[in-house]
């Protein structure tokens, strides 16, 4: 007996114009380099630099800006300063950082934060991705799973290496139901908080072989 009519619009996105901002500054390689990562990966990943207003300041500032590509075309960028604040591209789409890699995969390594998915890409580990909105202790914003659920119908096995801190914790139960528990591992990064930090402290063996250590749920 219901009459009417439902109004299902379309969420239409704001795409960010590509521009070719990936030649970085001897100050953002070095940055870089002191976290592990080569100019190699970032060259690799198009990571780029340039200024942009942050809320945070409400100023100009200098930023490094992590690109987020899905099929091939830019749909949003990350920007971070140098004093850790963040910002996303206005109303663009949120998505996983760097989710074409899973295409034609059946596994797939999940991190908390780009720095992190470029450490396992340093390590030649190409299948990871990485949240675009950090974790929450609370309930986390998981709108990115949506937009590419796609991407994840062929995945057999997800390895959740999220931070070790308790919104960390939090995030990786909730990536888990999302996905599926029955086809989710946990990454134990023991005494260290992230990919990123293990990578510094150990070598670069020592974290492909913590990153086969999976953990049923």
């Amino acid at each position: 007996g219901w009459k009417g009519h439902l109004n299902s619009k379309e969420k239409i996105y704001i795409k960010p114009v590509w521009t070719n901002n990936t030649n970085l500054s001897d100050k953002a390689v070095k940055w870089f380099k002191e976290r592990g990562i080569s100019q190699q990966t970032l060259i690799a990943m198009k990571i780029g630099e340039g200024a942009e207003w942050m809320p945070q300041t409400q100023e100009k500032e200098n930023t490094i800006q992590f690109n987020y590509f899905k099929d091939g075309e830019l749909v949003n960028i990350k920007y971070r300063t140098a004093k850790k604040d963040f910002k996303l591209f206005k109303d663009a789409e949120l998505i996983f950082y760097n989710i074409d890699c899973v295409k034609n995969s059946d596994y797939v390594y999940i991190v908390e934060g780009e720095i992190d998915a470029l450490s396992l890409i340093e390590i030649w580990i190409k299948n990871v991705i990485s949240v675009p909105n950090g974790a929450n202790k609370n309930t986390n914003n998981l709108q990115y799973i949506d937009n590419c659920i796609d991407y994840f119908e062929n995945i057999k096995e997800v390895y959740l290496a999220t931070d070790s801190d308790i919104a960390g914790r939090n995030l990786q139960e909730e990536l888990a139901i999302r996905l599926g528990k029955e086809k989710c591992f946990k990454i134990d990064f023991k005494d260290c908080k992230d990919a990123n930090e293990y990578l510094l402290k150990y070598k670069n063996s020592e974290l492909a072989e913590c990153l086969k250590n999976k953990i049923s749920f």
